[in-house]
């Protein structure tokens, strides 16, 4: 060594590969962890997000079979009442649908029965999902979800 780099450490840690390597991979486990702590919070909110659509969009699935089975339900029998109907669909519905004996479902039946032989009979109903959203509504004040779901379906008369 010259008597230049004995006198001054910093030019020493400079010039020397292995230091800087010593210093270069010291630093990335910091960027990495204030890389991680900045994006987790953004992670999280978007996966919550995104599990209160699925909550959602399994409800709107289950409503969907549901008025698809009261609406056959009908038309198969032609004198079933609005309730009779309504029951009927509560007993085949996801638990989702059926919760508290179906207190969040309603249902309309249009025409009313009798429904005679190639006639449609429509089954209406709608879903009250207030109940299952569990993130504020709207969630920091940009994200708005559904509090209702409705559906519709249609049956030839047998």
């Amino acid at each position: 060594m010259t008597m230049a780099t004995e006198q001054c450490p910093l030019i020493e840690r400079l010039t020397n590969p292995a230091a800087w390597k010593r210093r270069i991979a010291g630093a990335d486990r910091a960027q990495a962890a204030v890389e991680f702590a900045l994006i987790a919070p953004l992670v999280a909110v978007v996966m919550l997000v995104g599990v209160q659509f699925a909550i959602i969009g399994a409800a709107a699935l289950g409503l969907g079979q549901a008025n698809y089975q009261g609406a056959r339900y009908a038309a198969v029998n032609p004198t079933a009442s609005q309730s009779a109907v309504q029951a009927y669909m509560i007993s085949v519905a996801s638990p989702l649908i059926s919760a508290n004996n179906g207190q969040y479902l309603t249902t309309s039946m249009s025409p009313a029965p009798p429904c005679p032989f190639g006639n449609t009979v429509t089954v209406s109903a709608t879903f009250d999902i207030a109940h299952l959203v569990v993130l504020p509504n709207p969630f920091m004040g940009i994200i708005h979800f559904p509090t209702t779901l409705s559906n519709s379906e249609s049956a030839f008369c047998e």
